[in-house]
This record gives structure tokens, C-alpha cells and sequence, in this order.
């Protein structure tokens, strides 16, 4: 047996197969013959009493008459009481139903399967529940030029075992199926090991489970393929192991730089893209964008999609002597883009968009910064100072003097906020690992603030759509988190104008990041002061905002908190009008 051949076995397998095959047609056909034989028996007795009723009707006159109530009479002679007759006009009125006493309620029957085909063909039959007396029955249908006769046996057990085929024959083919089955693998046993260890493999490669111990094949030719199957695997196995190891330290590689990169293969299918890709394409985009292929209905990298195009229609060979790379800048929103791609050899392409919006020194940041927070710290203090100075030496009025303080009040509160903004941004820098990190659902920080701010947005007409799902769990700071929201919210309302619609929309994720955009409908801002509305301190109408009472910090705020939460935002105007902010916030932030 152990040198048993290739041929035998092909010859083995071959012989199976035929008689597996050959003995399936011939219980198929002996199913459908005996089937066959057991329906014709039943048709031929339903037959019968449709013509025992057909010769009553004709003998009593009773269609002439159209009075079939007589036909009870013959019911009470047939043996079996379950038996159901049914006599249907040629435009499918009942006018009799042995079952049925009111036969007014029944439907017309003209286009019941049974009563269409006997117009066809000599009778018609089928297995239905009545839509009246709701009982499955079996139909047998004639047609005798005046009207249809039909008669009806309950599909029961009985029924049923009436018209089952006879399965001992059927039986006996699959006992000697059986038992020619089971001689054949004793014969080839050592086949069937082999075929067996290598269902094993295969069950342990699709169950990624080990395949290094416990698959021993047998000393024969199947056996060797098996034990060079594994080898192939194991090699496969690791070099697979080897590509996705360089393949995370790359996508992590990207997630660090500052560029957007993205790779597409040759149909135009992103491959890998980290979130400032994303990020840059939405800001760069007049309309959403919720995928990186979106990338390709970008209107402003026409010069870009040119040089794709014609690049992947050359020939590999031509690709490979020289990779062939363009470059182009854009400006959009008060920033500037310098975006490259370049072909590789199998036609896949990479394209990076970075931005080169030229950053202000540091160290003019850090003296603008000790000069607007003297600035912005001396109007109130100059204001409550010389309120209660007036009041001190002066002596005012009781009514008056309850304005001053009033004013000074506020003023005092404009510092409060002031020095508590000041120290939320600086704990946010300087002492962020202070911030505990926890699970929370953004659902419910939205809800509270929409809560908060009820109030003022029916006071400004103002509606809030939020699109982010019912529950959208990730880890961070609520603190934080509630910061970024509320002051994008105050901002919105103090600039957006009366009667516009925030809306507060999650389009987009990846397994690292959420994407979520922030916009109004409202006046939006002008162009060149965009690039700056992350400034501490700055402000678009000075006036205006200082008379709202507020610090010039709230979007510092948001945009720090944010990059707390590794994340980054950019900011918009609407091309039909408002502002836009753009943020990724990370999913699992540790």
C-alpha cells in the first residue's frame, strides 16, 4: 500500500467520483419516477370524483339550473368527510363550496394556479393554504366548458405520506455507496492521511494558529509536496511578518511628519495616508471631503492629475530608468502648499502637500505675546481703578455709584476670565501630564453644552445641527474637550451674525483619529486675517469683541487643547459663506 501510485490514485479518485455520481442520478431518477407515480395515483383519484361530481351535476341538470346546493347530497355518500368540492363559474365566481356556507364572501377564483392551468392543459393542480377556510389543501382543477370543477384534499400527514416516494430502494443505493466508500478509503488510507494533515495545515493557517509542530506527513509522494508546502509557508510567513513590521514603523513614520503624504496604487485606491493628508485637502477643497481618493475631485490639483494620468500610461521600463516627480504651490485661505508626487516603477504614486505658510519667529511671538497680555491686563485695571477712584473722591449719587461699581463688576469679571484663560493655556503648554486622561463620550460633553447655551442661540435664532452619532466614545480630557467645543460655540455665536445654522459634523475616521468639522453660515472672516485667528490676543473687529466682553484666547485655547489630544486644526471660509474649522481629535490618547 505505502508505493501505491499517482496513476492508481487518479484512478481511485476517478472511480469514486463515477460511482458517487452515477448513484446520485440514479436516486434522483428513482425519487422522481416513484414521486411521479405516487402524484399521478392521486390525481387519478381526485380525477375519479371529479368526474362522479361532473356526472351528477350533468345528470340532475344543476348548471342549467346554476343551483348546486344538491351536491351536498353527494358529499354525504363520499367515504372521506374531509374531501372539498368546489364549483367556479367560467368568469371565477364560486358557485358552490361543499366547505363553505357563504360562498358570497369568497374571492373570485379565476386566477387561482389550479383553475389557469386546467384552461391549458387537461387539469391543473396545487399546494396552497385557502385564503378562507385558511387549511393547506391540495387542488385538482377540470374545466368542462360550463364551469370549473374542483376538487380539494387537506395536505395533511397523511397526504403527504401518500405522495412520498419509496425510500428502501434509495436506502439500499446509499448503504452500497457506504459501504464502497468506506473499501476505498481503507485501500488508500495512507492517501487520506496525507490529504487530512494537509486540511489541518490549511484549518490552522486560516485560524492563524501555529503550524510549526504536530503535522507529520506520511513517507509518500503527497507526503513530500505536504512537508514543501509548509517550508514555502513558513518562508512566506516571515517575510510577511517582515513587510508589516516595515509597514507600521512607516505608517507611524508618516504620522509624524507635518506633511500630508498619501500613496494610491494604479487605479487611483489610496494604499496608506496619515491625518495631516486629510487635514490639507479638506482646507485646500471648497467642498467636504471624506475619503483620501476625494483627493482626485480637487479642482485646484488639475496640473497634478495631468502628470498622474500621463505618467501611469508609460511603460514600465521607461518608469524605471527615471521616476518621474512634479511639483506645483498652492495658496488657499491665507496659507501656501508646495504639493509633489511622484511614479514609482509598478505605477502606484505618492503625493505630499506640505505647508509653507512662512511661522512668525518665536521670539516675536513671545514679545507680542508679554505686550498684548500688559495691554489686555491694563484696560480693566485702568477701568476699575478710575471707577473707584470717581467714586472715592467724588462722592456720587447712591444710583450712580451703584453704576460704577456695576461697571467695575464687570470689568473685574473680564479680568477674571482674562487670568483664568491665561492659565489654561500656560497649564496646557507647560504642565499638560497634569491633565488626567479617561474615557468619555462626546455625545454627552455637546449635550451639555447645547444645554448651556440654549439660551443664547434662541435669543440669536440661531439652530444647531450636530451629526456625530448617537454615542462617539474616545480617550482625552472632558475638560479639555468641553473647552474646544464651548469656545468654537461662543465664537460662532458672538461672530456668526442672527438667524445661522451651526453645525457640528464627524465625516470622517481612520483606526488612530476621528475628522470633525465645525462651521456656521454667518459672515465668516476676511481672507488675510485667517492665517492668524489662532493668535493669542488676536481679534478680527478689536472693538466689537472687547465690547462682548471677550479675551481674544478662546481659539489659542481651542487650538492647543486640540494639539493636546494629538490632533490638528485649520480654519476656512465657506465658498456659500461662513467659517469652517477642520480638526482631528486622536481615538486612544494615553
Amino acid at each position: 500500500m505505502r508505493f501505491f501510485s499517482s496513476y492508481n490514485r487518479k484512478w481511485l479518485f476517478y472511480t469514486v467520483t463515477f460511482l458517487v455520481f452515477f448513484t446520485s442520478v440514479l436516486l434522483i431518477i428513482q425519487y422522481r419516477h416513484e414521486k411521479s407515480i405516487r402524484i399521478e395515483a392521486l390525481n387519478d383519484e381526485l380525477n375519479n370524483y371529479a368526474s362522479l361530481a361532473i356526472n351528477y351535476i350533468q345528470k340532475n341538470q344543476l348548471s342549467e339550473e346554476k343551483s348546486f346546493e344538491r351536491l351536498d347530497s353527494l358529499t354525504g355518500l363520499i367515504e372521506d368527510h374531509t374531501l372539498r368540492i368546489t364549483v367556479i363559474s367560467p368568469e371565477g365566481a364560486v358557485w358552490y363550496d361543499s366547505s363553505v356556507e357563504d360562498i358570497g364572501t369568497m374571492e373570485n377564483h379565476l386566477n387561482r394556479p389550479e383553475v389557469r392551468q386546467s384552461l391549458r392543459e387537461e387539469f391543473g393542480t396545487d399546494i396552497r393554504v385557502s385564503a378562507t377556510t385558511k387549511i393547506r389543501y391540495y387542488y385538482y382543477a377540470r374545466y368542462v366548458e360550463e364551469y370549473f370543477i374542483r376538487i380539494s384534499v387537506i395536505f395533511d400527514l397523511e397526504t403527504r405520506q401518500f405522495i412520498k416516494p419509496d425510500t428502501i430502494f434509495m436506502l439500499l443505493l446509499v448503504i452500497v455507496l457506504f459501504i464502497t466508500s468506506f473499501s476505498i478509503v481503507l485501500i488508500n488510507d495512507k492517501f487520506g492521511k496525507s490529504v487530512h494533515t494537509l486540511k489541518e495545515f490549511t484549518s490552522r493557517v486560516l485560524s492563524n494558529k501555529s503550524v510549526e509542530e504536530g503535522l507529520d506527513f506520511p513517507d509518500n509522494e503527497l507526503g513530500s509536496i505536504g512537508q514543501e508546502i509548509i517550508e514555502i509557508y513558513r518562508k512566506l510567513n516571515q517575510t510577511k511578518e517582515t513587510l508589516l513590521s516595515e509597514r507600521e514603523k512607516l505608517i507611524r513614520h508618516l504620522n509624524m511628519l507635518e506633511e500630508g503624504i498619501a500613496i494610491f496604487s494604479k487605479d487611483m485606491e489610496v494604499i496608506t495616508n496619515n491625518k495631516h493628508f486629510m487635514q490639507f485637502i479638506n482646507h485646500i477643497s471648497d467642498s467636504r471631503v471624506n475619503s483620501p481618493e476625494g483627493f482626485f475631485n480637487i479642482p485646484d490639483f488639475e496640473d497634478l492629475f495631468r502628470f498622474i494620468y500621463k505618467n501611469i500610461r508609460k511603460d514600465v521600463q521607461k518608469l524605471a530608468e527615471k521616476q518621474p516627480v512634479c511639483e506645483i504651490s498652492l495658496s488657499k485661505g491665507g496659507k501656501y502648499y508646495n504639493v509633489k508626487s511622484m511614479v514609482f516603477p509598478d505605477k502606484s504614486f505618492e503625493v505630499s502637500i506640505q505647508d509653507v505658510t512662512r511661522p512668525a519667529k518665536r521670539k516675536l511671538l513671545k514679545q507680542e505675546l508679554t505686550e498684548n497680555i500688559a495691554h489686555e491686563l491694563k484696560t480693566p485695571v485702568s477701568s476699575i481703578r478710575g471707577l473707584l477712584e470717581t467714586i472715592i473722591e467724588s462722592n456720587p449719587p447712591k444710583e450712580k455709584a451703584m453704576d460704577f461699581l456695576h461697571r467695575a463688576y464687570a470689568q473685574a469679571c473680564r479680568l477674571s476670565h482674562l487670568v483664568n484663560d491665561i492659565s489654561l493655556l500656560t497649564k496646557i503648554e507647560e504642565a499638560g501630564s497634569l491633565y488626567e486622561i479617561e474615557a468619555m463620550d462626546l455625545r454627552n460633553i455637546l449635550k451639555e453644552i447645547e444645554q448651556e447655551m440654549r439660551p443664547g442661540l434662541d435669543e440669536h435664532q440661531i439652530e444647531l445641527e450636530i451629526a456625530i452619532g448617537s454615542k462617539l466614545m474616545l480617550k482625552g480630557n472632558p475638560v479639555l474637550m468641553y473647552s474646544v467645543f464651548r469656545n468654537l460655540m461662543d465664537n460662532a455665536v458672538d461672530h456668526g451674525g442672527e438667524g445661522t445654522t451651526i453645525r457640528i459634523e464627524k465625516y470622517a475616521e481612520d483606526e488612530e483619529f476621528y475628522y470633525f468639522s465645525f462651521s456656521d453660515d454667518g459672515r465668516g472672516v476676511p481672507d488675510e486675517d485667517l492665517p492668524r485667528l489662532f493668535e493669542r490676543f488676536y481679534r478680527v473687529d478689536k472693538g466689537r469683541d472687547r465690547k462682548r466682553g471677550g479675551t481674544g484666547l478662546g481659539l489659542a485655547i481651542v487650538k492647543n487643547a486640540i494639539e493636546f489630544h494629538k490632533g490638528t486644526i485649520s480654519v476656512k471660509n465657506r465658498s456659500n459663506g461662513g467659517l469652517e474649522f477642520l480638526f482631528t481629535l486622536f481615538r486612544n490618547l494615553k
